[in-house]
């Protein structure tokens, strides 16, 4: 899914693909200090498509990829304005716990993550692809958590350490009780989207279809955002309570 979210992308801002080689040109030969003290690397860079799961987010990193093109092409370098801007959408600095345990919080019996999501990566050609003379676009990076984010990000340096040592652990405690879930006796109303790109349409099916008494409306419409999307919450809560107040035999 976040493949396909870059496709989206750059078939609506077909001009981004040369300006993110632009920036991920300049970022190969200088080192750029973000106002937090933080680094702007590539791999950070690419981070910014943790936004394109949420509605309207392909033109926000529009907008930031578009000012640090245009700051390259006006004065060789990047103002601080822009790079305010660009810091503003990445707040891991100020959430440490959420980039600690994120790829844990999944995790159970005999496993470690051992950065799953930086392995897995290598599995994808087209987000191996750096290059800033071919054709083919660099591409965006989703929901991830990678070990440069403990050199990049000021705030998480460090914890360095202490990542390592929790990727690496590998005792952990069954998840769920799968046979309390299917005898469940509490009300669960769920919404389920087809293009949600940080939760797997499938396995989210999967899940609400092991716990007994689970209704779900599912859509198309929405991304993952829409229940605090202003646009879209008044529309999933009214069919959240219509599935409360249906009756199903």
């Amino acid at each position: 899914m976040v493949g396909e979210r870059n496709q989206a992308y750059y078939k609506k801002y077909p001009e981004d693909i040369q300006r993110v080689k632009n920036v991920a040109h300049y970022l190969q030969t200088e080192e750029v200090k973000l106002p937090s003290g933080g680094t702007l690397s590539i791999p950070r860079l690419r981070q910014l498509g943790i936004h394109f799961g949420f509605h309207g987010h392909i033109d926000v990193v529009h907008d930031v990829v578009l000012r640090l093109a245009s700051d390259l092409d006006n004065f060789g370098y990047f103002t601080r304005p822009t790079l305010n801007q660009f810091e503003a959408l990445q707040p891991f600095d100020t959430l440490p716990l959420y980039v600690l345990i994120h790829e844990l919080i999944y995790l159970q019996g005999n496993n470690a993550s051992k950065w799953s999501a930086d392995r897995i990566m290598k599995e994808y050609p087209a987000f191996m692809n750096l290059s800033t003379s071919n054709k083919e676009p660099i591409y965006f990076t989703g929901e991830m958590i990678y070990p440069s984010m403990f050199s990049d990000y000021d705030e998480l340096r460090p914890l360095a350490e202490t990542a390592s040592i929790l990727a690496h652990m590998s005792d952990w405690p069954h998840l769920y009780d799968k046979a309390q879930l299917a005898n469940n006796k509490v009300p669960v109303y769920a919404s389920i989207y087809v293009d949600d790109m940080y939760v797997s349409f499938d396995l989210a099916m999967e899940t609400a279809k092991k716990i007994k008494g689970c209704k779900y409306f599912v859509t198309n419409t929405m991304y993952h955002d829409a229940i605090s999307h202003a646009g879209r919450s008044d529309e999933l809560f009214r069919q959240l309570f219509q599935l409360r107040d249906d009756c199903l035999d």
